[in-house]
């Protein structure tokens, strides 16, 4: 059995009952322990040390605008809506406005708009809108 030099053997009762029989290796713990917080203590410093250049490099390349940039450029359609009740009010007007008066939907092909009220006059009283009735089929008979 290979006990290795820094091994003790801790109780002769221990070995009987099957149980660990040798002392912890505390001056390998300890420097398993430095060597850990050294690396990574020295790992933050190397990301802190990346962002700095990542930040002078930024700073030194997007920090000037591109000539070819307009201020205050509206973007394009579709906007968002800045104040929605104002253009709901506008979108009604002119839908009452289509809805409520005469006007010319496409001049060269005599295409007209008239108030809705006044088409529906002149569906409800043209026959050739007239659907039939019972007694004119003669299925009622």
């Amino acid at each position: 059995m290979n006990l290795g030099k820094n091994h003790h053997i801790v109780d002769e009762a221990s070995i009987e009952r099957g149980h660990e029989v040798f002392e912890t290796n505390v001056p390998l713990v300890i420097k398993f322990g430095i060597g850990l917080t050294a690396l990574a203590i020295i790992s933050m410093v190397l990301m802190w040390l990346m962002f700095v250049v990542i930040e002078d490099y930024n700073a030194t390349t997007f920090d000037t605008p591109s000539p070819m940039l307009e201020e205050n450029a509206i973007p394009p359609e579709p906007r968002l809506q800045v104040i929605p009740e104002e253009d709901l009010i506008a979108l009604q007007e002119a839908e009452n406005k289509k809805l409520n008066t005469y006007g010319w939907v496409i001049r060269t092909a005599e295409i007209v708009q008239i108030p809705i009220d006044r088409a529906m006059h002149l569906i409800a009283t043209d026959d050739r809108y007239k659907l039939p009735s019972a007694a004119g089929t003669g299925e009622g008979q």
